[in-house]
């Protein structure tokens, strides 16, 4: 299965996690009100595994709205954001512009603001922040290329053509093309977060990202987290026995079936490299038993190992932390790929 004729293939699960971690902890609400309480600093680092570098810093208000019942994903959650915002290949710069575009076009004033304060420690002064707002469409330089690729990518990945896609690899080269994918990735899923949650403004000038890195967890340690309370059903409303929605059912098992196969017949964005090629880069004792084969996966492992380790170590700690049922957590995957459009 050609996995990455569309980008998104890359990242399959990439806001699926958004989803069931949405239904594991809060109710949606509007970006200006917050859902869920909001621990102090203290109390929050409290909740979250001990530091084995760095020191205690101001924890973004997200963090702190989710540390006390997912305290290991949101450990995991604030290093894959300073991996994005610190060490991204793509620069200090070009990164911040990334994010700040993927958040103005998922209008979250959270996500700008955070992306501004990183534009200006990296030097751009108000005359340059002002020039994102009118960046001329043509001809566009090569920077802008990519901007534009990056909100197209968030806004309608599932139309974007091999020509565009191969535009912004030719700008960036295969490994940094791969990075941005996982940027905008990762700033759609933190998106889509802030505004469920109701991330409000941190007090003062917009932090910067979290230096330090957390302990690994133990394996045999318990995971102390909150008892998650089912709401009252009575509470719920009345469901039909059946509903008629003739859009959802628009693409039928069949359907689903002659696009895959239509995708399967497509030549990739990017060359995936082999397993061998990607275990040689880990450390021994990180190499799975068994060999992976999936496409998307060999991918994100073997251009950009350090930002697929990040995300691997999101998914990993939610899933310890949520246990959700497996068959709601799926259900929550369908309606997010089926909503992009996404037939892999």
């Amino acid at each position: 299965m050609n996995a990455l004729a569309c980008p998104w293939g890359i990242f399959k699960r990439g806001l699926a996690l958004i989803a069931v971690l949405l239904s594991a902890t809060f109710a949606a609400a509007d970006e200006h009100s917050a859902c869920l309480p909001m621990l102090d600093d203290v109390s929050a680092w409290d909740r979250l595994p001990p530091l084995e570098q760095g020191q205690r810093q101001p924890l973004p208000a997200w963090a702190r709205m989710l540390a006390d019942s997912l305290p290991r994903t949101t450990a995991a959650m604030l290093q894959l954001d300073a991996m994005h915002r610190q060490r991204s290949p793509l620069g200090a710069a070009l990164a911040a512009k990334v994010r700040w575009t993927a958040a103005k076009a998922n209008r979250c004033s959270y996500s700008m603001a955070a992306a501004e304060g990183d534009l200006r420690r990296a030097g751009l002064d108000d005359a340059a922040l002002a020039s994102l707002e009118n960046a001329p469409e043509t001809p566009p330089s090569d920077e802008q290329l990519i901007l534009n690729f990056a909100r197209r990518l968030t806004l309608e990945a599932d139309k974007i053509s091999d020509e565009e896609a191969a535009r912004a690899a030719k700008v960036l080269g295969d490994r940094n093309w791969v990075a941005l994918v996982l940027l905008v990735a990762h700033a759609n899923f933190q998106d889509r977060l802030f505004l469920a949650v109701g991330a409000v403004s941190d007090l003062g000038a917009p932090l910067p990202p979290f230096e330090g890195r957390f302990a690994k967890a133990d394996k045999d340690a318990p995971i102390d987290v909150p008892e998650r309370v089912m709401p009252d059903s009575s509470a719920a409303p009345i469901v039909p026995g059946q509903v008629d929605d003739p859009e959802w059912r628009s693409v039928d098992f069949g359907q689903l079936q002659a696009n895959l196969d239509l995708q399967r017949q497509r030549s990739g964005r990017i060359r995936v490299p082999t397993w061998e090629e990607v275990a040689e880069t880990l450390p021994e004792d990180q190499r799975p038993k068994r060999p992976v084969h999936i496409r998307w996966s060999l991918v994100c492992r073997g251009y950009q190992p350090e930002l697929a380790a990040g995300w691997g170590a999101c998914t990993r700690a939610f899933a310890e932390e949520s246990k959700q049922d497996r068959v709601f957590e799926e259900s929550l995957f369908w309606v997010i790929t089926r909503t992009i459009h996404c037939f892999y």
